[in-house]
């Protein structure tokens, strides 16, 4: 309730670090925050959210999780499991058909990002699993970089910097790895973890 309370005051762009130890009802936890995610709406009754992508970096974890989500009563289409006959290319179907609840493994953004569709005014509530295990790597910092919305994120860069838009290349390797660091107002992560380090407080928490 805290959560919904807080995304319908500020929309999406915050961090969320829920400390639930496994065992305890944490993949109900998941899916309850997940439904509630995808059926947020602002005051003037528009989405929050246009994807709720829940993640884990564990195959059984995975399936375990798809379970519990598919249990909760909801609409037909409304969940897109990512199994591993689906491959990367289900979750680039997912992703540019803007499926409202996705689950899929984090590993598998290395594969997909490059075909996503543009994001433009896409919003997303990313729901990590295990926070200090699922957000370190490449996986990681590849599905970050692949959900944000670049041509916000280069307006914003080049006003920071002082630069005509029309001067960045979003195609530059460079350009999109600086895009990527940092916060993005499109994505609220809220991460799951039984023992949070400093790293995970610093990455996830508010103070």
């Amino acid at each position: 309730n805290k959560i919904v309370e807080s995304i319908k005051a500020n929309g999406a762009g915050k961090n969320y670090l829920i400390e639930h130890s496994a065992g305890s009802g944490k993949s109900n936890s998941i899916a309850w925050i997940a439904y509630r995610c995808a059926s947020a709406f602002d005051k003037d009754d528009n989405p929050i959210f246009d994807s709720v992508i829940v993640v884990t970096n564990r195959i059984v974890l995975d399936s375990q999780l798809q379970d519990t989500i598919n249990s909760f009563e909801h609409k037909a289409g409304l969940v897109e499991c990512i199994t591993q006959q689906k491959g990367s290319r289900g979750l680039v179907d997912a992703i540019n058909d803007k499926r409202k609840i996705i689950i899929c493994t984090i590993q598998k953004f290395l594969y997909a990002y490059s075909d996503f569709d543009k994001l433009t005014d896409r919003k997303f509530a990313i729901i990590i699993d295990e926070a200090h295990q699922g957000q370190s790597g490449e996986s990681a910092r590849t599905l970050r970089k692949s959900l944000i919305d670049v041509d916000k994120e280069l307006l914003k860069y080049a006003d920071e910097n002082y630069i005509d838009v029309a001067d960045l290349d979003d195609q530059d390797g460079l350009i999109n790895e600086i895009l990527a660091m940092g916060h993005h107002e499109n994505q609220s992560f809220f991460a799951f973890t039984a023992t949070p380090i400093s790293k995970t407080v610093e990455l996830f928490g508010t103070q």
